[in-house]
């Protein structure tokens, strides 16, 4: 044993009772030893000394600027409850306190835990481990001195430091819940009656099985105790039963005396027996209510994570979990994140719904990173990592019922799963967010330098056209003058088309067009777009099927025209001269199919998903004028009219766009 009081603080180390330290000369060289700033974790339970541990615990990590943390492992053997509601509320309190003071806190439960507090320390690269040492007053602070003798002998190469503590407190224990006695009370009668049972039938059986076929009935019933009862009843039922059979049925009967060698030695026997048996089964049977209670928190962690992962939207995430939380906890829940004051509110079906959420208790979580506790039945829960917080939870027992340690526990851990969900879909918008800016920023450039170039060359001609005749020899010139005139007039118009398709546009992107129904023939759209237009086709034809000239549809007639226009002006600008636009309508009862069919070049299969971007003007609109605006307008109306516009390829192996209307449009 080697004294150490350097790894201690000054103030504390007079009340050290003793230390074990491996070698140290091999120990500070390890980088997770405390004295290298590295981790303690300190042991609590519900005892009354467990403050004073985490706060000494808590001032040696800061003066070495080591991390520490708080583990509490509950016996599973005890996990049906009968002794856990005395010092539940003091354990709520200790770690809690571990919890301000900046400790990390992990509960566990195990049926072995000596063992699961050395994993543990091992687990989180803790140097050194701080335990308590059990009082004559407190015999039940950590398991008793056995269970300090088993953390030293499992400790291997683990720094152990016991405290004394301070004088004894004694706890004041609340009474015992009638739940909890009427358990206890269940297990005694049950023993009792299992062994007045067992007695009675050996009293009857035995001249015909003898006495010693009795112990056999007797160890059949303290191994089958421990399923029913706690490790006392089954222990005290094995030495009432040896009593019992050795009274009762061994030779001399009805004395303690026991006649012959050969019955002491089986009497020994079956008292060992009795008490192996029933302490094996009792340990066999914690370690199935600790795997049990293990595999109920995992898969309740598990169905929420697996739920909440498929979820989409922070409101879908908060009534999910709210829902959830009321299912399986029984608990209220409202989410308030920091970038917005309003609570999502707390189910407001519940008939007993609890006080509303306080602001400045959830401003202090936000603040401090921390849970906090309104209350035993109220918690502050914050969203978000261990860097930043971006919400809080804030949960409620629906009936004033405390919040007991495990299900604390596993809010916390529910509490993490959601804040990663919501942190995912904060994410995402953030994501959305900053690719529309990168798009609008992306779609600005490319309109500025296509409007530039649209508007520059009209304006050059306009110019050019306006200089010439005023200075050049037009003016005594009719022929030239009326040339001149007439670029003029065809440079305006392609000015005006560009402002359209520009307002248009802006419009379609605001939400601003709404159309104006009414009936129009296919062929009094197909002339004002060519009139609108004022082009000359230069050879091309276009051609309205007769049995569709008489067609009518129900749209906006300045908006339909619009949408003929664009497309009557891409097919003279990318077919050659002598290509036919054949225009043919179908009318069924809830819809109208409107065909456009060329006989041009076509467009490659790859290009043809593009051609209603904005801006788009694919491989063969390079050396032709325009926006890349026309079809992405006309997409827009369409949508507008509650339709849609589609591109393939025509019957003649050139471009077919089709136009799908509502029979009656959507308002």
């Amino acid at each position: 044993m080697v004294r150490a009081t350097f790894l201690t603080p000054p103030l504390y180390a007079r009340r050290l009772d003793w230390c074990y330290y491996p070698p140290m000369d091999k120990e500070l060289d390890k980088p997770d030893h405390p004295a290298n700033g590295g981790h303690f974790m300190v042991a609590v339970t519900g005892s009354g000394n467990s403050e004073y541990l985490i706060r000494w615990t808590d001032t040696a990590a800061r003066r070495l600027n080591a991390t520490w943390s708080a583990l509490h492992v509950r016996d599973a053997s005890q996990a049906d409850g009968a002794d856990q509601a005395a010092d539940a509320a003091s354990l709520a309190s200790n770690l809690e306190l571990a919890r301000d003071l900046g400790a990390e806190v992990i509960a566990a439960v195990d049926s072995d835990v000596a063992a699961c507090i050395v994993r543990y320390a091992r687990i989180k690269k803790a140097g050194t481990l701080v335990i308590g040492k059990a009082s004559h007053d407190d015999l039940s602070f950590l398991g008793g001195r056995s269970l300090m003798d088993d953390i030293l002998r499992q400790s291997g190469d683990l720094d152990v430091i016991i405290l004394r503590g301070k004088a004894p407190v004694p706890l004041r224990r609340p009474r015992p819940r009638p739940a909890d006695s009427l358990r206890q009370w269940r297990g005694w009668s049950y023993a009792a009656l299992s062994l007045l049972a067992i007695t009675a039938l050996g009293v009857l059986a035995q001249p015909a099985l003898g006495y010693r076929s009795v112990s056999i009935l007797y160890l059949v019933a303290i191994i089958s105790l421990p399923f029913v009862c706690s490790r006392t009843v089954v222990f005290s039922s094995a030495a009432l039963s040896a009593l019992l059979w050795n009274f009762l049925f061994i030779p001399p009967r009805l004395t303690f005396t026991i006649g012959s060698l050969e019955d002491i030695l089986m009497f020994l026997a079956f008292f060992l027996a009795a008490f192996v048996g029933g302490f094996l089964t009792t340990r066999l049977k914690a370690q199935e209510s600790a795997l049990r209670l293990r595999e109920r928190r995992m898969a309740f962690l598990y169905g929420f994570t697996r739920s909440v992962a498929r979820i989409r939207g922070v409101e879908a995430i908060v009534a999910f979990a709210r829902d959830f939380l009321m299912e399986h906890l029984g608990l209220e829940a409202a989410v308030r994140l920091k970038s917005d004051p309003v609570w999502q509110p707390v189910n407001p079906a519940s008939p007993d719904n609890p006080a509303s959420p306080n602001d400045r208790l959830a401003a202090r979580c936000l603040e401090a990173n921390d849970g906090l506790a309104d209350g035993d039945d109220r918690f502050y829960l914050p969203l978000g990592s261990p860097d930043s917080v971006f919400g809080v939870l804030y949960v409620a027992s629906g009936d004033q019922q405390a919040i007991r340690g495990e299900s604390r526990e596993l809010l916390a851990a529910l509490a993490g799963n959601m804040a990663l969900a919501i942190e995912r879909e904060l994410l995402a918008a953030e994501n959305e967010r900053n690719k529309m800016a990168g798009e609008t920023a992306r779609l600005s450039r490319i309109l500025l330098n296509h409007v530039s170039h649209e508007l520059r060359t009209p304006l050059t001609t306009i110019k050019g056209s306006v200089s010439g005749l005023l200075e050049g020899p037009a003016a005594d010139d009719p022929a030239l003058r009326e040339t001149l005139l007439a670029e003029t007039i065809i440079a305006a118009d392609r000015l005006n088309a560009l402002v359209e398709d520009l307002l248009a546009m802006s419009r379609l992107e605001a939400g601003h067009l709404r159309p104006h129904p009414e009936f129009i023939y296919i062929s009094e759209l197909a002339g004002a777009a060519q009139l609108a237009l004022g082009l000359d086709l230069g050879g091309r034809a276009i051609i309205i099927d007769e049995a569709s000239k008489d067609a009518e549809i129900l749209v906006d007639p300045g908006l339909m025209t619009q949408v003929f226009r664009n497309i009557v002006r891409n097919f003279v600008a990318y077919t050659p001269p002598g290509a036919q636009l054949r225009i043919k309508a179908a009318i069924s009862a809830d819809q109208s199919l409107i065909n456009f069919a060329d006989d041009g070049p076509g467009v490659p299969d790859r290009e043809r998903p593009l051609l209603f971007d904005t801006f788009y003007r694919g491989s063969a609109g390079a050396a032709r004028q325009g926006c890349g605006l026309g079809l992405s307008i006309c997409k827009g109306i369409a949508e507008s009219h509650g339709g849609s516009i589609a591109a393939g390829p025509s019957p003649s192996g050139g471009l077919q766009l089709t136009l799908t209307l509502p029979k009656e449009p959507t308002p």
